[in-house]
């Protein structure tokens, strides 16, 4: 099949057949690129581009971007300020996996295009799979931002003994304590028990705490269309840990986590039963996020700690990246200037 015989439609707001894009976005899992995720965008002032790429009149694949520009700017001034965001990898039928070169190449030369025409200042793009071949190719323009980083993913179609023989001893060790002292896994909606915990663990992080108000948007508007689901390590009526998961299509994204400091091993008894609970309902990965590919002196909590901590469950370590470019970057700079200037009022 030629270029020729793949078209890409573009339309702001929303999918040309928003069934049909969300039957794709679940089919990959990716719940970033799911229509109902741009209610969640709009806390950020962010606006849904949708490139879909149909073969005949068949959707085969396409991404959404993210277009923003300051509401604090006058009308004239605002393309200083336009920023467009690839928030996770493109959609794509794997079932037609003959058409992904033609389609990778058409699907880039679309947003390029669709770029210079915006005249966009900047671009971000973010992983959240590990699919660094799902990603716009920009490295031709002048990179601002960038960040290696490994996704740990753990494949959930193992058998439950298998899967507890990946588990690294010490981290058995610490489940088996924790079985010991009685604790026990809990579903809960109580997202303000667990903003509790999370404050608890970036109490000790040489990072910034995430943004609560948006995490509770973001937590309202999954659960109202039973996607995001809240998970607790319960011992004698408190909540040592819990984690927020978004499950979609055949995979869970553990999306934030937090622990009170105890001794009996709640945190790795909490994923293990999370494992256990994924995999009774039929869910093929469990991806526990972000990890560090090497050391970070700035953050050893985090490089070192945590990562080893979810790689111990037996994850794989899949390396990608984060980026971000200036696509005119003396706009760009003029535009940050401002943003300071703004702050400051």
């Amino acid at each position: 099949m030629l270029d020729s015989d793949l078209r890409i439609i573009i339309s702001e707001s929303k999918p040309n057949n928003i069934e049909h894009w969300n039957a794709l976005a679940e089919q990959s899992g990716n719940i970033w690129q799911a229509v109902f995720y741009d209610d969640v965008q709009l806390f950020f002032n962010n606006h849904p581009v949708y490139f879909e790429c149909y073969a005949d009149k068949v959707l085969i694949g396409g991404v959404k971007i993210y277009f923003y520009h300051s509401k604090k700017l006058p009308a004239m001034f605002r393309s200083i300020s336009t920023r467009a965001t690839q928030g996770s990898e493109f959609l794509f039928d794997e079932g037609r996996s003959d058409l992904f070169e033609i389609f990778n190449s058409l699907i880039n030369s679309e947003i390029k295009k669709w770029l210079r025409e915006k005249s966009i200042t900047s671009f971000y793009e973010y992983s959240f799979y590990g699919e660094k071949e799902k990603l716009i190719s920009l490295d031709h323009e002048r990179k601002i931002w960038g960040k290696n980083i490994g996704i740990a993913v753990i494949n959930l179609d193992k058998s439950e003994e298998e899967l507890w023989q990946k588990l690294k001893p010490k981290h058995r060790s610490e489940v088996i304590k924790a079985q010991k002292h009685c604790v026990t896994f809990e579903l809960s909606d109580d997202i303000d028990r667990f903003f509790i915990l999370l404050d608890e663990t970036y109490k000790y992080q040489n990072t910034h705490k995430p943004n609560k108000d948006f995490i509770r948007k973001e937590y309202e508007i999954l659960k109202s269309n039973n996607f995001a689901q809240l998970v607790f390590a319960n011992h004698e009526g408190n909540y040592l840990c819990g984690a927020l998961l978004y499950n979609y299509g055949l995979k869970s994204l553990y999306s934030f986590g937090g622990t009170a400091k105890n001794s009996i091993g709640a945190g790795q008894f909490l994923h293990w039963e999370i494992i256990k609970h994924l995999k009774k309902n039929n869910y093929h990965k469990y991806y526990l996020g972000e990890t560090s590919l090497e050391i970070e002196e700035s953050n050893r909590k985090f490089s070192e700690g945590i990562t080893k901590f979810k790689l111990r469950f037996g994850a794989d370590q899949i390396p990608t990246f984060h980026k971000g470019y200036a696509l005119h970057p003396m706009k760009l700079k003029i535009w940050h200037l401002l943003q300071k200037i703004i702050i400051q009022k």
